[in-house]
């Protein structure tokens, strides 16, 4: 079902995974186990195509990634270290919008008997807020096994469980295999990995052992970890492997009958592809956001505070006449639509990372380029709210009406752009710890032509010049074909770790 072919990472000159090799068959739940930093979250976010392989392939079905991610993430549901899910969305609206997102068959009762499964009945309608880490991560699971994907991968999946609800996850894990799934769990713990067919240990990098649960205890995992961390520090500090290390990893003496070792040349031998679902995850999307906006008003109450108060400020400060409001208020009015979406697209992405929900975004079935469509749409729609504020702020402090259907037809253009091009290079800054400062760097000049075109068309439309207005709407007319176009061709690779 699930296949890893010589699977290689590095993250800039530091090997994560080194050719490791998994074949996994329906119905196995195979528990991955490793020392901390050996590479278990690595190896399932690769298979999982959050994170691109340095080399090797994976396989599921007549998917093979790279390089076609969609195919597999149609068949793939993970289960990370973060539960992926939004404070202001009740536990129900939650699985449905993942639900609708990844084209999830809606079956009546399904979220029901999801919830009911993991103990969450009861608090279905209730905000994720005030939910406990033991509940936010009886909520990721239930939403893991809401999945019809034939292939299961859970990274630390009991965390912050309690006994009966760890035993809960373990039976309902044990349900989905029996149903043919491929269940593959990354665990710490071997008094947890009882109920796997088979388990399978990654130290520095390499899978280096399998076998029965039975076999790994504490003491012969602890003398694994312990032989493979050995061998990594020679490595490291340029001492040459022993010649039983020359060709992959030497297990330890006294090795548990019933344990193999891997060979570190080993090649595992050689689904359906779903639907994009992209009309069904862009409603999604916008559902989602709306909502959460709708409740928490996160974005639009600093937009539209900072909307009114810039006008009042520049309104009360100078008393320009008529041809001077002319000329500088259109350069005001364009600069502030620009901070505005700097300010509001930049907040709702951070947001996003800050809650871990980027990747569960990420893992949508099909082209990515639809998150981008989503996210833009709603960035569009806070912007249109901000022109109309300003609109109505500009006829009180400046004396200037500015609801000309040119200049509305400019502004519009402008926030079709606008949000386009923030959305895109914030999706770029995602992956950098300085991503809010890093987007001003990045949009401001990049939507330099666009603002200039916006703010001479609406000076030509105030001093009555209808040839000079029609110069700067082509202009901002080839800026957001060219951007969307762009945008398009690019959202993939961008967000492609």
């Amino acid at each position: 079902m699930l296949q890893l072919e010589r699977i290689s990472k590095a993250f800039g000159p530091r090997w994560v995974l080194r050719e490791v090799s998994l074949a996994v068959h329906p119905g196995e739940i195979v528990a991955l186990m490793g020392p901390n930093g050996a590479g278990k979250s690595t190896m399932l976010r690769v298979a999982a195509t959050l994170l691109r392989p340095t080399s090797g392939r994976v396989r599921i079905g007549g998917s093979s990634w790279p390089p076609d991610g969609a195919g597999v993430r149609a068949q793939v549901t993970l289960l990370g270290h973060q539960p992926w899910l939004y404070p202001d969305l009740s536990a129900e609206e939650n699985l449905r919008f993942y639900q609708r997102l990844y084209g999830w068959p809606e079956e009546p009762g399904a979220i029901e008997a999801s919830l009911e499964r993991m103990g969450l009945a009861d608090r279905a309608r209730d905000p994720v807020r005030g939910f406990s880490r033991g509940m936010l991560q009886r909520l990721a699971l239930a939403r893991a096994f809401l999945s019809p994907a034939p292939v299961l991968l859970l990274d630390e999946p009991f965390t912050g469980l309690d006994v009966l609800g760890l035993e809960e996850a373990r039976e309902v894990i044990q349900e989905l295999a029996a149903r043919g799934r491929a269940v593959v769990v990354a665990l710490h713990d071997p008094a947890t990995a009882d109920f796997a067919h088979r388990v399978v240990v990654l130290v520095g990098g390499r899978l280096v052992a399998e076998g029965a649960p039975v076999a790994f205890q504490e003491k012969a995992l602890q003398e694994l970890y312990q032989a493979g961390m050995t061998r990594r520090h020679r490595l490291a500090a340029g001492r040459p492997a022993r010649r039983s290390e020359e060709g992959g990893f030497s297990p330890p003496m006294g090795l548990p009958i019933g344990v193999h070792p891997v060979p570190a040349e080993s090649r595992s031998p050689s689904g359906a592809r779903g639907q994009g679902h992209e009309l069904r995850a862009l409603g999604a999307l916008l559902w989602k956001d709306l909502r959460i906006e709708g409740r928490a008003r996160e974005t639009l109450t600093p937009l539209l505070t900072l909307a009114g108060l810039s006008l009042f400020l520049f309104g009360t400060a100078f008393e320009l006449r008529p041809d001077l409001a002319r000329s500088f208020v259109p350069v005001f009015f364009w600069m502030l639509l620009l901070f505005a979406s700097s300010l509001g697209v930049g907040r709702m992405m951070a947001s996003e990372m800050d809650r871990g929900t980027w990747e569960g975004l990420l893992m949508v079935p099909g082209d990515r380029s639809v998150l981008f469509a989503g996210k833009a749409m709603v960035h569009g729609l806070l912007l249109g709210l901000v022109i109309l504020l300003s609109l109505a702020a500009a006829g009180v402090f400046f004396n200037l009406s500015l609801w000309d259907p040119g200049i509305l037809l400019l502004l519009a253009l402008g926030a079709i752009g606008l949000s386009g091009v923030t959305t895109l290079l914030a999706a770029m800054a995602m992956a950098t710890r300085a991503r809010e400062l890093l987007l001003p760097i990045l949009l401001f000049p990049v939507a330099a032509p666009l603002v200039i075109a916006g703010i001479q068309g609406t000076r030509a439309i105030l001093e009555a010049d209808p040839s000079g207005w029609w110069i700067w709407l082509q202009m901002l007319i080839a800026y957001d074909l060219l951007l969307f176009a762009v945008a398009w061709m690019v959202f993939e690779e961008v967000v492609s770790a």
